[in-house]
């Protein structure tokens, strides 16, 4: 008996260890826009292979990833929304849309496309107008909900994400660094969340740890720019921030370009000559960097096993 439990648990450490080897030979894959040629971009980090599939007009940056089943979906000039599969280059969906969105993501569980979009009012004299939240059925493209939400959002278009369990669509206003939390679907707003940290950009939603990652700078007297940037991560259930760690790089970064790595703790910024930087969150620590020889835009990290 004692031997037929010790082969068990030997059988059950082995198949353990051989599952965190297999996630942890996973390969880093990079997908974005170049810029300059209407190409969506695929690149393996370790390698440094390169596929390029050749889009057209696109508006930006309304661009989502589906790690479920890989695909990378973009707006185009006509509103028309186009998915496309990011290991072939084929494009495998077009969905016309009512009107222009950003703020886009995708709810993986549903399949259903969410965004933004804003309807001025008729007075021409004030700049007020009513914010909405779409939302689209990815498999037949129709229109499941078209709800009205908030007035005047000063929403920020670097930082915004979709909690898929908890259903909640989350955006981050501007104008009082507080995170909204909406229900797409009826758009009723489910709590704001004020936040203790001022000017979050390029954030990001660490699932795992339920919490907001960004950057923040610091500047001079003048309001300039001082060259000193910092990651800061902010609790999501309760808006206190839990770190804020200097960046060991001097530089700026693209604006709208941000991803997360859950299996490094790494956040991943871009430079502004368009080289992907992975900082380790706890320490700000420059843990790899990759140089890019096109100008990218819409970035999103991904992992395969080949």
């Amino acid at each position: 008996m004692c031997k037929n439990f010790l082969v068990i648990a030997a059988v059950a450490v082995l198949f353990t260890a051989c599952n965190k080897d297999k996630k942890s030979q996973s390969l880093l894959n990079l997908t974005a826009i170049d810029n300059n040629k209407s190409q969506v971009v695929n690149v393996k980090l370790k390698s440094m292979d390169k596929q390029t599939f050749s889009i057209g007009c696109r508006s930006m940056p309304s661009t989502t990833f589906n790690a479920k089943n890989k695909t990378f979906g973009y707006l185009d000039c006509n509103d028309v929304y186009r998915i496309i599969d990011v290991e072939t280059g084929v494009e495998i969906k077009q969905i016309p849309l009512l009107t222009y969105i950003n703020l886009v993501v995708v709810d993986t569980i549903r399949n259903v496309l969410i965004g933004h979009y804003y309807v001025r009012d008729e007075n021409e004299d004030k700049y007020d107008g009513t914010d909405y939240v779409l939302t689209v059925n990815l498999n037949d493209g129709s229109i499941i909900s078209d709800e009205q939400f908030y007035v005047n959002g000063g929403w920020n278009g670097t930082t915004y994400f979709f909690r898929d369990v908890e259903n909640e669509y989350v955006l981050l206003n501007s104008d009082d660094n507080v995170l909204v939390f909406i229900d797409p679907y009826t758009g009723n707003i489910i709590r704001t969340l004020n936040t203790e940290m001022a000017n979050i950009t390029n954030g990001v939603y660490d699932r795992t740890n339920n919490r907001l990652i960004g950057t923040t700078f610091s500047s001079s007297g003048t309001g300039e720019y001082d060259g000193i940037s910092y990651i800061v991560t902010v609790d999501l259930n309760t808006g206190k921030a839990l770190s804020k760690i200097v960046t060991q790089y001097s530089g700026y970064y693209l604006a709208f370009e941000s991803d997360y790595d859950s299996e490094t703790n790494s956040y991943i910024l871009v430079s502004g000559n368009n080289e992907v930087l992975f900082f380790d969150v706890a320490t700000g620590e420059v843990k790899e960097r990759y140089q890019l020889d096109f100008d990218v835009t819409s970035l999103k990290l991904w992992r395969s096993d080949k």
